[in-house]
């Protein structure tokens, strides 16, 4: 988690605490406008607080005069619930009324650290920064479907797309298991419709959830917001392709060729390279074909630092098409 992650959550802490104040506040004013006894009843109660305290501090052995304000607050409490009861308004209507009760929506648990609602803030934002939220709702290792996938073996290959893909499946399961230390970036490759954008989710899903920062773009996007940050056009997003944990390059392949392509996707591989920083490129191209498009040089990374998962099978859209799972 980044620092501008961090910041905005702290923010969002400390708004959403300035929010219930004053709620809190609205309500209160509302009640003691409506039942001027419950206004009258409540600063009762607080003298007798402060003249408690007082005592205790100035004679702490006189028990008659603290039992005997305890029995005041006592009748004054029984006084106020009766009132409130007999106007239907809740007897916590005077209390900041907390989203999460565990931290008092501050993030924190007083020695145990982050809060759990804290970690699922972290998620949001990241989820949002990714640029796949629609897709992680459906798309991630528990909704994978292995049925789309034949049994029946194919020509040319020592695998049945079943068998090929239950071994995609657990590879990337324990890609993601086991991201820190992974050496190596993934290359999904095949036809189209055969779920390598939706296995890119299910490992961005893991990541995300653990709090690793991801980044979901378009080849034909990636190569605009090049040019833009080239010719001063691009005020923002540049910096999240370079530093995110993952980033996932969709349909390598298809964008429009210009000439200067191939510098910037080499420039960026060699700048995550360096970095450590692991990508998940998804493209139709083989490995010839990728070495035709964008020359030897990027075909050499590839060789050192990915490994080549290739898809194969029926086109699944086609199957849902025509109803065949």
């Amino acid at each position: 988690m980044d620092n501008e992650v961090f910041n905005s959550i702290i923010n969002e802490y400390e708004k959403l605490r300035s929010d219930e104040k004053r709620e809190r506040d609205m309500r209160v004013k509302k009640v003691y406008s409506e039942v001027p006894e419950i206004e009258e009843i409540d600063k009762r109660i607080a003298r007798i607080g402060g003249e408690t305290l007082r005592t205790i501090l100035s004679d702490p052995e006189n028990t008659g005069v603290k039992d005997e304000m305890k029995n005041k607050f006592k009748i004054l409490s029984q006084r106020r619930s009766e009132i409130l009861r007999s106007r239907n308004i809740p007897e916590d209507f005077d209390k900041i009324r907390f989203k999460c009760r565990l931290c008092g929506d501050t993030g924190y648990v007083e020695n145990k650290g982050r809060c759990s609602c804290f970690r699922q803030k972290v998620i949001d934002h990241l989820y949002k920064q990714s640029n796949m939220s629609d897709l992680l709702q459906k798309q991630n290792f528990s909704t994978f479907r292995l049925d789309y996938y034949s049994d029946k073996p194919v020509k040319g290959r020592e695998k049945t797309p079943y068998e090929n893909m239950l071994n995609i499946k657990r590879y990337c399961e324990q890609f993601a298991a086991d991201f820190d230390e992974q050496h190596k970036s993934l290359i999904f490759y095949g036809d189209t419709g055969l779920g390598k954008t939706f296995m890119s989710s299910c490992i961005a899903k893991y990541l995300m959830d653990n709090g690793k920062t991801v980044l979901y773009i378009r080849a034909a996007k990636l190569f605009r917001m090049f040019d833009d940050d080239k010719f001063g056009r691009l005020t923002d997003g540049m910096e999240d392709v370079y530093r995110s944990d993952l980033l996932i390059i969709d349909d390598l392949g298809t964008e429009s060729v210009y000439k200067n392509n191939n510098s910037y996707l080499l420039e960026l591989v060699n700048e995550r390279i360096i970095t450590g920083k692991k990508m998940i490129i998804n493209t139709n191209l083989n490995f010839e074909a990728l070495e035709k498009q964008y020359t030897k040089r990027f075909s050499s990374r590839i060789l050192e630092n990915f490994n080549m998962l290739y898809f194969y099978g029926e086109d699944i859209r086609r199957q849902k098409l025509f109803g065949k799972v």
